[in-house]
Formats: C-alpha cells, structure tokens, sequence
C-alpha cells in the first residue's frame, strides 16, 4: 500500500541519543543536589524508568521527591527544584538540536503532501518543551508514552499515532534507530519499517538497547528518506 504517513522515533533518530556515563553522571549530581546518597538516588532513578516514561510521575520533580521519600531523605521545595534544574540542562539541549537535515527532511515531506507523526518512549519534560523546539509544528501528530500510559513496543501506541492521523498502520513509514523491540513490531503490524543509523556522540556509549538485529530496510540519513518515498 502506498505510504502516506512518514512516523518518526526521536532519541537517536531526529535528535541524538543520551551518553550512558554522562547520564548517569547528571543522575548521581541530582541526587547530590537533592540531599540524598548519590549512587542510591541513581539507582532508584534507573530502576523505576519505566514509571517516569509511562506518566507515573506527571514532573520530574515528582520523581525527584518520591525517590528522597522512599531514601528516607528530608528535603525541601529549593533541593528539589535544583535537582530538576540539573536534569533540565542536560536534557533540553537534546530537543533542541536536530540532527543534520531534520528539519529540512520533515519540511520536505510536508511539502510533498506527506503526513508526519512522532512515537516516542519519554519523560514528561519532552511534551511539556515540544512546542519550543525546533520541530514544532513539523508534527502532525506526536505521541508520547508519558501522557499515554504505556511504552513502546506496545501496539497500542503504534495505532495510537496511525489513528490520529487518519491513516491505516499500512500507509505508515516508521523510522527509528532500533532501540529495543520498536523496529519489530512496527514491521509485525504492517508499517513500512526503516532502520536509521543511531545518533550518538563519537565514542560514546549511547543509552538504549540496539541487541535486536534488524535485516529489513536501513539508511545512514534522514534525508535518504525522500529518495526512498519517491
């Protein structure tokens, strides 16, 4: 069936992946920040990702909190809105730096009469800071695991995204970097699939799960993508 819709992953595809030990890194300076034990704090932040990617925790600053009540730590308004400020700086600059010809790949496809969407696994910060970034109205349809309650790869996010743009999951390209189970099942439910090359920082070790091989179809740029729908 001929694609209509063009679904975009985020972390490692539109913009670049986290660096594990600088991750980690900014998590213990939190927990510093916070007041509590450093590698206790990064523990319980790691352990209960999940909860913040699925909406558990509606701020981060409300996962801050619950990790120094479950620690057992005193704190207070100031230590916790330093310890989010901290995860602020780290992660905002991600969202707001593109990778090379993102911007003009989803102008490109909106030009063309191509519909855009935006499946993601995140924290609340992402949707709180789309409408800054630079894809802001690049768009059409952008669908966040931590305002749907659940993660990728569940299939009801897939269908999620393809229902909201009006479009049936076979007229859908899905295109992500390959973290985890995504690629699979995009392809299992009958999306066009198309592997793009992580973006991570030269020589760092990025932060997402790439153990699963993937055979089907791959570029090394976004703008491929054009070549490839024409």
């Amino acid at each position: 069936m001929t694609v209509k819709a063009v679904i975009f992953d985020l972390f490692g595809t539109l913009i670049a992946n986290y660096d594990r030990d600088h991750y980690l890194e900014v998590i213990e300076n939190m927990g510093e920040a916070a007041g509590a034990d450093t590698l206790d704090f990064r523990n319980l932040w790691r352990e209960h990702y999940a909860e913040r990617l699925t909406g558990v925790f509606a701020t981060e600053s409300e996962n801050i909190r619950w990790i120094c009540d479950k620690l057992q730590v005193a704190t207070d308004p100031e230590k916790v809105g330093r310890a989010n400020q901290i995860y602020r700086e780290f992660s905002l600059p991600f969202l707001m730096s593109p990778r090379d010809s993102a911007v003009e790949t989803l102008v490109s496809l909106g030009q063309r009469g191509f519909k855009t969407g935006l499946l993601l696994d995140c924290g609340p910060w992402v949707p709180k800071n789309w409408n800054s970034s630079p894809f802001s109205g690049l768009i059409d349809f952008p669908v966040y695991s931590s305002t749907s309650g659940t993660k990728k790869p569940a299939a009801t996010l897939y269908r999620k995204v393809a229902q909201g743009l009006g479009i049936e999951l076979s007229e859908c390209m899905y295109v992500a970097d390959g973290n985890g189970e995504e690629l699979v099942v995009a392809d299992r439910l009958g999306m066009r699939t198309v592997r793009i090359s992580p973006w991570n920082a030269p020589g760092s070790t990025p932060d997402a799960d790439f153990s699963n091989q993937w055979n089907g179809e791959s570029v090394d740029a976004l703008s491929e993508l054009l070549v490839l729908l024409t």
